[in-house]
């Protein structure tokens, strides 16, 4: 179809007539397929959030100043206004908004400066952990070479790159599986990754960062205070009082920085106009 830069497999045959759905299309392609395919882009809220994870289980990343500094440097609101061009959010909480029962009030304490000062500042954190000219910080970051996710590092490393001329990104792009594999096997210094709700709650979330969730704790975090909220939290009948004990633990791991969060992304679909019953869903 005239306008569209490259046709996957499934979006051909939605093309064509030859199926009904396809599932997810790169975002810089949005506004080609509006208007090569009028009445069949879906773009909608969903539970599902981008992050990186630090490798805490060994330098430079055992360093809370160092996650902290790196995480305040990523431009998240640049790429999701720039990379994805479909409505993504800029995620400064582990909980994607939407979750029932759950109004959070968890967020980087930084959220609200402006990029310049938050630059600063991550300077001066490296500069507390010992880092600079005589003592670079060197790393790597591994993500994977599907869909946006190869332009979003481009940008995760000018921002890291920008904080001062002494801190070199190398870029690594794997595939999604064996990038999986060395996530949870912790090789790695930092790496992307996504995680899409299995059911509308927070805990869904909050207990990836558990110390007995084991190898799905990609940073291999573990703050007893966190377990301790997470796990009353699982006995607590009053929704209110539940949601106040989860907030705690998500604030904590904010805190923490064991994660860099990105993006809040969106669900994407191109559905064919005769398809009868199809209906946007978080």
């Amino acid at each position: 179809v005239t306008g569209v830069q490259t046709c996957a497999l499934p979006i051909c045959k939605v093309m064509s007539g030859e199926a009904g759905w396809s599932t997810r299309f790169p975002s810089n392609q949005v506004e080609d397929l509006r208007r090569a395919l009028p009445g069949f882009v879906r773009v909608s809220p969903f539970l599902t959030c981008n992050y990186f994870s630090f490798n805490m289980t060994r330098p430079p990343f055992n360093d809370l100043r160092v996650r902290q500094a790196i995480t305040m440097a990523y431009d998240r609101d640049f790429v999701a206004n720039n990379i994805y061009r479909t409505g993504e959010r800029a995620a400064y909480s582990f909980v994607p908004p939407g979750i029932a029962d759950y109004p959070s009030t968890a967020r980087y304490q930084w959220a609200d400066l402006p990029m310049a000062e938050r630059k600063r500042r991550a300077e001066q954190l490296l500069r507390e952990a010992g880092y600079g000219p005589n003592n670079p910080l060197r790393f790597a970051f591994s993500h994977r070479n599907t869909s946006d996710n190869p332009r979003v590092a481009v940008v995760a490393q000018n921002d890291w790159s920008s904080i001062a001329p002494w801190v070199t990104v190398e870029l690594r792009g794997v595939e999604t599986q064996v990038h999986y594999a060395n996530l949870r096997a912790k090789n790695f210094d930092i790496g992307d990754g996504g995680w899409i709700a299995d059911y509308n709650d927070a805990k869904n979330y909050l207990y990836l960062l558990e110390t007995r969730t084991g190898p799905q704790n990609y940073p291999g975090y573990s703050n007893p205070v966190y377990d301790e909220l997470v796990h009353r939290s699982d006995f607590e009948p009053d929704a209110r009082a539940r949601a106040q004990l989860m907030m705690q633990a998500e604030q904590i791991a904010l805190n923490d920085a064991p994660i860099c969060m990105s993006v809040f992304m969106n669900s994407l679909n191109l559905v064919h106009p005769d398809l009868e019953g199809y209906e946007d869903n978080l």
